[in-house]
């Protein structure tokens, strides 16, 4: 701890920082903030990287591979389904001029030397078939079922997906900038022994924020829309993806995941400056999970549940590290204070 000389100096500059002043902090925080957001969205714009395109693209991956995997999966069913029907399929006798079918034969095969076609004009060759229906479902499943399933119904919705997906990405790529001005507001209103947590905490804020959103990009989305492809199998419905709603839910959902990745740092933060200790974290464990499972209804961006628990399982996970890092870091203090 400074010593009382400090601690009186520092009380006196926080007194003269109004609260106007702290608004005046956060408008400019705000603003630099923003101003490192629209470097990060311009460099996704720069032709020769197409950084934006890419992206883009890369989003729509998942619902496209997802669908394409449905859909030759439902052809592989209904191909089975088919073999089994085969064996009791009836032979179907077909009548052939002769004519015709010795004119093919010549044609084709003219190394065999068969008679004229001209010889069997007039009659009639009946032959035995058998129709392969798994392979003709195969081959129209290849022609008439969609292979790429995201479709647009609006003029501007994909420029305006587009733009979305471009904002985006320039928040991740900017996103050290960006969590550096929100923690130097927090140290504003922060005494000098305390701010040093800020310079700390700024590199872990900054890798659990992308830790939780490529884990929400890579496993979360991939694990969520096969579910939600299946319940549309159950129910017997044809699924379609419009790009609005897929490429929305693909993009809130990975900023809702690196934000509530924050809760053990904070956890750790609010209890270093005095506000929080262990044992009230303890105590209100039921109403934080409480609280964490109607935060992972309202944040998720799609209405089904099981995004909402994908949420809020790695969130209660993450209050139990927080749990952990405040109480060991109340041990490791107490042995320095016995040391």
């Amino acid at each position: 701890m400074p010593s009382e000389r400090d601690l009186f100096q520092e009380e006196q500059q926080m007194v003269t920082m109004s609260f106007g002043d702290h608004i005046e902090e956060l408008r400019a925080r705000l603003i630099m903030a923003l101003l490192g957001l629209m470097v990060g969205v311009v460099v996704t714009f720069i032709p020769p990287l197409n950084l934006g395109k890419r992206i883009m693209t890369k989003m729509e991956e998942p619902a496209q591979g997802a669908l394409k995997a449905f859909y030759a999966d439902r052809a592989r069913v209904r191909a089975e389904q088919a073999e089994k029907a085969e064996a009791t399929t009836p032979v179907v006798r077909a009548i052939i001029p002769a004519e015709a079918l010795v004119a093919e034969l010549n044609r084709v095969f003219p190394q065999l030397e068969l008679p004229k076609a001209e010889q069997f004009k007039g009659r009639t060759i009946m032959l035995p078939i058998r129709y392969g229906a798994s392979g003709m479902i195969e081959t129209v499943a290849d022609v008439v079922e969609p292979r790429e399933a995201l479709v647009s119904l609006a003029p501007l919705e994909t420029m305006t997906i587009f733009f979305m997906v471009c904002v985006v990405a320039g928040l991740v790529l900017a996103s050290p900038w960006v969590f550096y001005q929100l923690w130097a507001f927090v140290a504003a209103g922060l005494y000098r022994h305390e701010r040093r947590y800020v310079t700390k905490f700024l590199p872990f804020s900054l890798g659990l924020f992308l830790t939780g959103v490529l884990i929400c990009f890579f496993v979360v989305l991939p694990i969520t829309l096969s579910f939600l492809l299946e319940f549309n199998v159950w129910l017997g419905i044809e699924p379609t993806l419009r790009l609005a709603d897929w490429m929305s839910f693909a993009t809130i959902l990975p900023l809702v995941f690196g934000v509530c990745f924050q809760t053990p740092l904070i956890m750790l933060f609010l209890a270093l400056i005095g506000i929080f200790t262990v044992d009230d974290y303890r105590a209100k464990r039921k109403m934080a999970i409480l609280i964490i499972v109607i935060a992972g209804a309202v944040l998720t961006p799609g209405q089904d549940p099981f995004s909402q628990c994908l949420l809020a399982a790695p969130m209660i996970l993450l209050y139990e590290l927080g749990i952990f890092l405040v109480g060991r870091n109340k041990s490791l203090a107490h042995a320095g204070v016995a040391d």
